[in-house]
Order: C-alpha cells, then structure tokens, then sequence
C-alpha cells in the first residue's frame, strides 16, 4: 500500500529561501537548493488511498488511533477490578466519578445515569482526538509525493522537504469529523426530546400558534433557528481551535527546533480539554432542556425566585 516510509524532519528552522549558503542535494536529482522548505498547511485533509467509493484520509486514521487510545486505557482498568482501588484503575475511577457528577450537577442523579455513557464517550473520544496532535509522529510521518527522493529511503531533503502526504493528521482539525460529531450531538438531543415529552409536546416548542400566542410563536421559531445553528457553533469551535493549535506546533517546530513545539505543549493539553469538555458540556446542557417542556421551564424559573 506504501511502498515508502518518508520522514519529514519538520523540526529543523528554516525559513522559504533555506538557509543562506547551506544548500542540500536530495540524492535524487532535486540538485541544490534550500535545505529545508516550509510544511504545507492545507485545510482539507489529505486522501490516503480510495476503496470503490470510499475515500480513507490520514484523519480518519488518526480517529482509529484515537478509539484505540481510548480502549488501552479503559479496558485494563476495567478487568481486574480491585475492591482498594490503585494505579491506573484509580485514576480512571476517578475519572468516571468527576465525569458522573458533573452529570447529575445538570440534569440530576436519576437522568445522570442515563446520559452518562453518551455525553462520557463524546468527551473522551474528542479529547483524544485533541491531543493527538501532541503525539511524535502525527503530520510529520507519511508517503512521498510524486517526483521526490528520500535520502536513505526515510528522509526528505531540499525541494522534496514538504513534497509528502502525512499519515495521520488530527481528526479535529477535520472540519468533517467535527461536523459529523455536531451532527450526532443534536440528532440525539432530538431523539431524547422525542421520546421523554412525546412528538406533540416536543413540535409544540418550536410549532406555536400565532394567533394565540404571538411570542410564543416568535420564541419557537427562534428555537429551531438555534438547532440548526448549533451545528456550525459546534463544528467550527471545535475544528477552528484544534486547526489553528496543530498549525502552531508544526510552524513554530519548524522555525525553533526542539523547544520551539514543546513549550507550547501545556496551552495545547489546556485547549485539547476545555474543547473536549465545552462539546461534551453542551450537549449535555442541549439535551436536558430538550427533556424540559415549557412549562417544567417556567415553573422551574418561578420556583427560583421565590425561593
């Protein structure tokens, strides 16, 4: 399938011109030339091989390597259980407990349970997918492009520094994946609002009479207007975020090599999390108002104040 394994050396500075009176020869007729090009930032994501009519991009890989993570953390921790819980069965306990009771903060202990599998999954699939652009490896390992010729079969020199298709790119930074997960997180929102209130109920949100209640009517018609703009906030947050981090780490790896990507590794985990949560948070937050009627609502609000 990938008859080369290209390393692309994204950590050495270099600026477009190379560097001054330093040239290099790729060993493949590139000649002389600068030693080293600036990466390729592209948007899209980069189409590996296509089966019929399916394309495989380098971030649907690294989604894979994110489930993967997942699992290698989780599924240990869940075997040998031990009643005094230590090492890594500790910490994810930990973790399902903070995850559950942040649930039962917003929707209570009876709903928490129920959700919890789902809104647990979006936050850990996504922080994984955040963080993968920390991984070594990830937008720097990857197949050469046509015309280039890697000294020793593994490196690119010259001209040819950036002629490569890179494996594994961050599945955030897919403005694909991030509006499939949108997409996901407001179909489900339906669903649960579907079934807990019943279709009459639930339609009546956003289907009022206008001629009975003329703020209602307004006040529904700008909820529907909401669900389909989650979508964009949802996906764009998500991808305009992670996008612009994994562009950083490549860009200032490139210019400052070794500490230039590292220091910047602590505001990346920072940002990786706070993503994570927002998404998971929100649909939470989206699904528990879906499952309150109008009037549970406004009940609810006068309670409030008289208390």
């Amino acid at each position: 399938m990938f008859p080369w394994i290209a390393l692309h050396l994204s950590n050495i500075p270099h600026t477009a011109q190379g560097f001054p009176g330093v040239l290099a020869d790729s060993g493949g007729g590139s000649g002389s030339g600068p030693f080293w090009l600036l990466p390729k930032i592209e948007i899209s994501p980069s189409i590996l091989f296509q089966w019929g009519f399916f394309p495989f991009a380098n971030t649907l890989f690294a989604s894979w390597l994110s489930i993967i993570v997942v699992l290698a953390i989780f599924i240990p921790a869940s075997r040998k259980k031990a009643i005094v819980p230590k090492g890594l069965q500790n910490f994810v306990e930990w973790a399902v407990e903070q995850m559950l009771g942040f649930c039962e903060e917003i929707v209570g202990r009876e709903w928490a349970r129920r959700l919890f599998p789902f809104v647990a999954t979006i936050f850990l699939f996504v922080l994984a997918s955040n963080w993968a652009e920390l991984i070594p490896g990830v937008d720097s390992l990857g197949s050469p492009g046509p015309g280039a010729h890697p000294v020793a079969g593994i490196f690119l020199l010259g001209n040819d520094s950036n002629n490569f298709t890179p494996w594994f790119r961050p599945a955030s930074s897919d403005l694909n994946f991030t509006l499939a997960l949108a997409l996901i997180s407001v179909v489900v929102t339906q669903i649960y609002g579907f079934r807990t209130l019943g279709p009459r109920a639930h339609l009546g949100k956003y289907l009022v009479n206008p001629f009975k209640n003329p703020i209602g009517a307004f006040v529904g018609i700008l909820e529907a207007i909401t669900e389909t703009m989650r979508l964009i906030s949802f996906s764009f947050r998500l991808f305009g975020n992670v996008f612009a981090g994994d562009v950083l780490l490549i860009i200032l790896g490139t210019l400052v090599p070794a500490l230039g990507a590292t220091v910047f590794y602590p505001l990346e985990l920072f940002v990786g999390f706070i993503q994570a949560f927002v998404f998971a948070a929100l649909t939470l937050v989206f699904i528990s108002l879906a499952i309150t009627g109008h009037e549970e609502t406004a009940g609810a609000a006068h309670a409030e104040v008289a208390h």
